[in-house]
């Protein structure tokens, strides 16, 4: 069924545009200072935290496989799964993601990748034993949105100025404190620190601002996956009663599987923290996907 059903959502697209511009004010600080020295400087500056921001993106996949400790598997290893890839991708137009798994027994999944041409889709063995097969193929309909509209270089883009400001508050902190100095050398150290005190508080600032503007992205891109992804099977009650069982699932948790899935949290279809509210949150909260869903729902019936 092609996503092209369901009626544009003014409202998401507005606070989309809105978040984005704010990721954009926050590159335009984080570059600022680099302007002021030089319009050579601010480019290479701008060129820079890009170039960075892509190449970290490029590499999210096998960090995040890593961190699962998650293998790619054949369609000879998991017909099934493979199969329901295939449906999904050509309904979709899109190019096949590779298709990992992992053993963790917490339910969830995710996809890592900067693009469709170099995407991976993961699932957990404990997302598998608790999922019927309808709402798995929902599942991997929503990852696979996520891999059609480039959310992880998004993401990563996003993110990148609050982390350089970040990197850069800690090692400030460090001269201000004059930690691991003794001596004159701690004393030129925290000398240093109060000359760069402007910079320190402007990175405080930026750091807080794009981790904030971040977050609020995520939460975004995590409802449009959603409304895609109920749209490539034409099933939106069936993500809505998968969610229920991931968010179920985390609750219920080992604290030594939640440690192993915390580092990509922010890729799964269900945060972590299990759908946490408030503006340090990854993913909206269930209640409000699941609106969303059976609004797509009432859509997709009309209105029956």
């Amino acid at each position: 069924m092609a996503p092209s059903r369901d009626a544009p959502d003014s409202g998401l697209t507005w606070r989309m545009l809105a978040t984005t511009v704010l990721v954009a004010l926050v590159y335009t600080a984080a570059v600022l200072p680099a302007f002021l020295a030089g319009p050579v400087w601010g480019a290479v500056a701008a060129a820079v935290a890009v170039a960075v921001a892509a190449g970290s993106a490029r590499a999210a996949d096998r960090l995040a496989l890593y961190a699962m400790d998650a293998r790619p598997v054949a369609s000879d290893e998991e017909p099934e799964l493979h199969a329901v890839l295939d449906r999904l991708c050509m309904s979709s137009g899109l190019p096949k993601p590779r298709l990992a798994v992992s053993a963790l027994d917490v339910p969830n999944a995710f996809a890592a990748g900067s693009g469709p041409g170099s995407a991976v889709v993961c699932v957990t063995d404990g997302l598998r034993a608790r999922l019927e097969p309808a709402e798995l193929a929902a599942v991997l309909a929503h990852e696979t949105a996520h891999v059609a509209n480039r959310d992880v270089l998004v993401g990563a883009i996003a993110a990148f100025p609050g982390l350089c400001a970040g990197l850069f508050l800690g090692w400030w902190t460090g001269l201000i404190t004059g930690r691991d100095r003794h001596g004159a050398g701690r004393a030129a150290a925290v000398t240093g620190g109060i000359v760069l005190l402007p910079l320190g508080v402007a990175a405080a600032v930026l750091h807080g601002v794009g981790t904030l503007v971040g977050l609020a992205l995520s939460r975004h891109r995590e409802l449009c996956a959603d409304s895609t992804g109920a749209l490539m099977t034409g099933r939106p009650t069936d993500l809505a009663s998968a969610l229920g069982k991931i968010s179920d699932g985390l609750r219920d948790a080992s604290p030594h599987d939640l440690r192993a899935l915390r580092p990509v949290s922010a890729l799964c279809v269900v945060g972590a923290s299990g759908g946490v509210d408030g503006l340090l949150s990854s993913h909206p909260t269930l209640e409000r996907r699941r609106e969303r869903l059976s609004a797509i729902s009432w859509r997709l019936t009309g209105g029956a």
